[in-house]
């Protein structure tokens, strides 16, 4: 239970999505929930023994939990997963710039991910590939809420093109915050999937897409 993480990061509009953690972790996709104990809960550094936090499988994530914060305007929803198996599943040849996405191994990463956020419909979510190491701030690397909200004033000031610049390894945006989007040469240099409502965009191209 205890791993080095990676975190996926929802933010929901409060007015049409306001649900308890249960159901949202349940919309994303988690199976086999469990609530973690105080005990455990202290063990991932999160020491208020009110905060809810539920343990479960998370689609081609595998182990993960996840908790809840009610923002200003918006609820946002972590979910935290094992670093180790992000990077067990990273392509092998890290030399093949050209590696098309059907042929990634992270793909399912990247479907359980874009399926979750279309389900909670949420309006912006990115999912963190970075290691964080040295930054004693990342809390012994079992998660750092405070990293995560820290982003929330670039949604309140619909500053999406700041959000695309921080390369996250995806970024979800909803129909309206893809509008946002201003294209330069730099910006657009990357893999991303168009959506129905929305787009996903990938850090980088190819092998390296995720980083």
């Amino acid at each position: 239970m205890f791993f080095k993480t990676l975190v996926a990061a929802f933010f929901l509009e409060r007015e049409s999505n306001n649900c308890s953690l249960q159901q949202l972790v349940t919309i994303a996709g988690m199976k086999n929930q469990q609530n973690l104990s105080e005990d455990e809960k202290l063990g991932l550094g999160i020491h208020d023994p009110t905060l809810e936090v539920i343990y479960g499988e998370w689609g081609a994530f595998g182990d993960a939990w996840a908790r809840l914060d009610r923002l200003e305007y918006h609820n946002c929803l972590q979910i935290y997963f094992s670093m180790n198996h992000f990077l067990d599943l990273c392509p092998e040849n890290t030399d093949d710039e050209d590696l098309p996405l059907e042929q990634d191994p992270l793909l399912p990463l990247a479907k359980t991910f874009c399926n979750a956020c279309e389900r909670l419909q949420a309006e912006v979510a990115f999912l963190d590939t970075h290691a964080h190491y040295g930054d004693e701030t990342w809390e012994n690397k079992q998660g750092n809420r405070d990293w995560v909200i820290n982003y929330y004033s670039m949604l309140l000031e619909s500053n999406i093109n700041e959000l695309a610049d921080e390369q996250f390894g995806l970024l979800y945006l909803n129909e309206y915050m893809n509008k946002l989007w201003d294209s330069n040469s730099a910006r657009d240099d990357r893999d991303m999937i168009s959506l129905s409502h929305g787009r996903l965009a990938f850090a980088g191209l190819g092998s390296t897409r995720w980083f």
